[in-house]
């Protein structure tokens, strides 16, 4: 019984690393030509913790129908849990502490990104445009995108005898970009889970 518990915990153990070193490691390399541009045009001013900051954001605010690659991320980290654990609640468990680490880790670099900024001690002049970049790729980052096709509706809700912009609206789209990549690993987990062979004994 206790091999068993102990296989079971490393098991899951192994299987949330894994999960987390797909995201991760995928999120870091495969950072949209948007975020790596702003990277090189605020990094200089604001610190090394530039490009973590953008790298978190960018995994754990997604669109689903704008951020394909980041869905297929989360997607193939699930599916690696669900392998890994062998069960449907290992892999939904594995998923919730791949998305729960990222959070934490997003909040230390988004922490760590803006200490310089409340300690004032960096100054906020812009530097120029980094060569062979331009504002067009910062728009072409996924989330820029969803925002731009959300504005619309955003205005429209200002005006005509609207009772002002559709804040909940908003803040609503905003959460289920958040918690789309969760739902995404847990999909992927449960599958992974179901493709695992199982062991005879």
């Amino acid at each position: 019984m206790e091999v068993f518990i102990i296989s079971t915990f490393g098991s899951k153990y192994f299987g949330w690393l894994a999960s987390l070193i797909v995201v991760l490691a995928a999120g870091w390399f495969l950072l949209p030509t948007g975020y790596v541009t702003l990277v090189q045009w605020l990094a200089p001013i604001l610190g090394n913790y530039v490009r973590p900051t953008f790298v978190m954001v960018n995994i754990l605010i997604v669109n689903p129908l704008g951020n394909l690659v980041m869905v297929a991320i989360w997607a193939i980290a699930g599916l690696v849990g669900g392998i890994m654990s062998g069960t449907k609640k290992g892999g939904i468990l594995i998923a919730f502490m791949t998305w729960f680490s990222c959070i934490g880790i997003g909040a230390f670099c988004l922490i760590q990104f803006l200490m310089p900024i409340m300690e004032g001690t960096i100054t906020m002049s812009m530097p120029p445009i980094p060569p062979g970049t331009s504002l067009a790729d910062v728009l072409s980052i996924p989330l820029v995108q969803s925002f731009i096709s959300d504005l619309p509706g955003l205005l429209a809700s200002m005006g005509g005898g609207g009772s002002g912009p559709d804040i909940v609206g908003l803040v609503m789209s905003v959460a289920v970009y958040i918690i789309s990549p969760l739902i995404i690993a847990i999909i992927g987990g449960i599958v992974g889970a179901i493709l695992r062979p199982k062991e005879e004994f």
